[in-house]
């Protein structure tokens, strides 16, 4: 990887820039506050913090409502396998498609992605926005990328992917409710160990001097208790003096999308340590070339050209499942649950209290007590077979009447969770239980649910997305092309052929989609289904190659390396698509390459048209040569056919191996011609001696054609070759 050049850092800001900026932290951490609050009432009630108003805490029957809802809604929409498809605008270029896929499948692997949405996804359930960050992580082992301790986790030179606290986002106020691109600035809170800003030399030498470590005293944003809070006393005061032991700093790194700056403040510091061109601005980069080794570096003078690599101007991709009136902060999901969660616990908590009360209470007479002293305890006791002899069987005894749950307190509980289930929209289905329904009722509501899903789970797409956009459009800036990132480059993966990922492979206009594959317990039977009809009805179409509709099979049923399957079976076809060729060819027919063909397969094929005495093209060449002077003007004009013919053949084997180079370097490898075409075809000029003077200049002139660098073959040809 080219080392990362920066611009020269600015002067100090002046006494209004700070201003600016510091009012800023202030208005945006007011306008959260109220935010944050009900954020953390919410995680309370899914870590089982409940209470019942004039109930001890003993006496609370801790249901969760939270737990089962948040976990059905993330299996349903988090993405088990995702999975990213390009399509690139120019079809001659349809190959270099498969090679983006394969790096951003790659680097969602590679930087644990998955993960981390799934954490966000988790975050904007109870804070309404969940957040995720992109970034590079420079080569080398020094810990570059706050908060640092994460370093370690991230691809070495490299993009990361890292999900961030919904606490520590701050937005501008003024954003609109549905696009973060229209926002003025984003900043991050960050707490950062103290020792690791020390090290940074990003940040001014003045700046690291004057910070200073959190303690107790110069805690004035509460970062310490706030962070991590908890009711636990003693863990909360773990958790406090464990960051006063590690010497904390508070950080803000603050985006400015209209300046195009990226700066960074710390607590109980004026000027920022670090103000810069934003690092993800898009421009050109000046390059210089060593002299001796040839070898391209970065000067470090970079020209912006307009614009950002990353979505809307922010390293940060921002997930919400609802939309707001006017504020860019709406109610969280789990918000519209939290009175049937406390509904249902207070209710239970409540009949389990009045039951303990009113257990069954036996009243009885002194006189029998004064006759059978142990009469209280053999009824007490209860064992099976005993006999309590009393003088009045009747009146001896009697229970003391107590009072029973209300009629409507079960209802209650029942109205609860069906108007839960109209708000959360989380099919009965997979609840569970629910009273019995008509089959056209349970299909409306099985519909319904699945619209709701969907929904979701796109916008857990354009997550994805986004993820692989700005990835591609990182990696495609020579300033952070990465090191030691291999990929493969064969049209197939039966042998492999592995390069360093470059700028030039990024050359393209694409597309991306997202494979909406959520989680498979629930339905990749109902998606094998599927995937079984389907195939089913497209080995019928004569316009589907066999190939691909057995690869999508196979990849529903997950089956790894699936090329072994269909390796044999799609070189079989080609080879008949080959055999084809030839017979076209031999009438006269000139036959394209196609750049996605399995060359390797058709070029034996072919070969077999011009070697060997059991050729019978060149067996009629040679008939016609044997008759030398005595040839005749239409056996002549039939041996000037032939080795035009021969000729063809040549120039489709040139075409072939020269595409099939191009596959081995790679888009935008550059160079690589077919050349004359493989060497162990027999030079045709020396099998047309002895011919009429006109059928060897005619021959002559063909073959000078061939021998010249073959031209790439742009228009499709309409033959169904099926093999791919």
């Amino acid at each position: 990887m080219t080392e990362i050049a920066q611009r020269p850092r600015f002067e100090e800001l002046s006494d209004k820039q700070l201003d600016f900026y510091h009012k800023t932290f202030d208005t945006c951490e007011k306008w959260m506050k109220p935010k944050h609050e009900e954020w953390r009432r919410l995680i309370k009630q899914y870590n089982l913090d409940l209470k019942v108003s004039k109930l001890p805490a003993d006496k609370v029957v801790k249901i969760s409502r939270f737990l089962p809802l948040t976990r059905q809604i993330i299996t349903s929409i988090a993405f088990n396998y995702p999975r990213i498809f390009m399509r690139v605008e120019n079809q001659t270029m349809s190959f270099q498609a498969e090679i983006l896929e394969r790096i951003c499948n790659a680097l969602l692997e590679i930087t644990g992605a998955k993960a981390e949405v799934q954490q966000q996804i988790f975050d904007a359930l109870y804070c309404y926005i969940g957040w995720v960050k992109y970034g590079v992580n420079p080569p080398g082992d020094q810990d570059v990328v706050p908060p640092y301790i994460s370093n370690d986790d991230m691809a070495n030179g490299n993009v990361f992917c890292m999900r961030v606290s919904p606490f520590n986002m701050f937005p501008d106020p003024l954003t609109p409710p549905h696009k973060l691109s229209h926002a003025r600035y984003v900043w991050e809170k960050m707490l950062v160990p103290y020792e690791f800003v020390q090290q940074d030399e990003r940040f001014t030498k003045k700046f690291r001097n004057e910070i200073k470590p959190l303690s107790k005293e110069n805690d004035e944003d509460g970062m310490l208790a706030d962070m991590l809070e908890s009711d636990m006393e003693d863990e909360s005061e773990a958790v406090e003096e464990s960051k006063t032991d590690g010497k904390f700093v508070i950080l803000r790194e603050f985006h400015d999308r209209i300046h195009q700056k990226r700066l960074t403040f710390g607590e109980g510091v004026q000027q920022p340590g670090e103000y810069i061109d934003h690092p993800f601005l898009s421009g050109q980069s000046e390059i210089s070339r060593d002299p001796i080794t040839g070898e391209e570096k970065l000067t470090g003078r970079f020209t912006p050209s307009g614009g950002y690599l990353v979505q809307g101007g922010f390293p940060y991709k921002d997930l919400w499942f609802d939309l707001s009136h006017e504020t860019f902060y709406g109610k969280p999901m789990m918000a519209y649950a939290e009175d049937t969660q406390k509904l249902i616990v207070e209710s239970v908590s409540r009949r389990r209290s009045l039951l303990k009360q009113n257990t069954r209470k036996i009243l009885g007479q002194k006189n029998e007590m004064a006759e059978n002293p142990n009469i209280g305890d053999q009824i007490a006791r209860g064992d099976e077979d005993t006999i309590a002899w009393v003088s009045d069987v009747n009146n001896s005894f009697a229970e003391m009447p107590t009072n029973n749950v209300q009629q409507d307190q079960l209802g209650l509980e029942s109205d609860a969770r069906q108007y839960e289930e109209q708000v959360l929209q989380v099919s009965q289905l997979a609840l569970g239980g629910g009273p019995a329904r008509t089959a056209t009722e349970a299909s409306l509501i099985a519909s319904f649910g699945q619209l709701n899903r969907e929904w979701m789970q796109d916008k857990v797409a354009e997550v994805y997305k986004a993820t692989a956009h700005n990835f591609m459009r990182i990696l495609a800036d020579r300033r952070y092309t990465p090191i030691n990132f291999l990929v493969n480059t064969a049209e197939t993966e039966d042998e492999p052929i592995f390069e360093a990922v470059r700028t030039d492979m990024f050359k393209a206009r694409w597309k991306i989609t997202v494979e909406a594959g959520s989680m498979k317990p629930l339905f990749e039977e109902l998606e094998r289904e599927d995937a079984l009809a389907l195939f089913q009805f497209l080995i019928r179409l004569p316009e589907i190659p066999r190939p691909e509709a057995i690869k999508h099979l196979l990849r529903a049923f997950r089956v790894p390396n699936m090329e072994k399957f269909i390796g044999q079976s799609a070189t079989i076809d080609a080879q008949r698509a080959a055999d084809y060729e030839n017979r076209l060819m031999m009438t006269g027919q000139k036959v394209d390459v196609v750049p996605i063909e399995n060359h390797r397969a058709h070029m034996p094929v072919h070969k077999v048209l011009l070697e060997g005495q059991d050729s019978p093209l060149l067996q009629n060449i040679q008939q016609l040569q044997q008759l030398g002077p005595a040839i005749q003007p239409e056996q002549a004009q039939q041996l000037q056919q032939l080795v035009q013919i021969v000729q063809l053949v040549q120039q489709h084997l040139s075409d072939h191996q020269e595409a099939f180079q191009q596959i081995i370097q790679g888009p935008g490898g550059g160079g690589g011609g077919g050349g004359a075409g493989p060497a162990r075809i027999k030079n045709i000029s020396d099998q047309a001696a002895g011919a009429p003077e006109s059928a060897v200049s005619g021959a002559k002139e063909i073959q000078s054609a061939v021998r010249s660098k073959g031209q790439r073959i742009s228009q499709p040809h309409n033959l169904n070759r099926q093999q791919n």
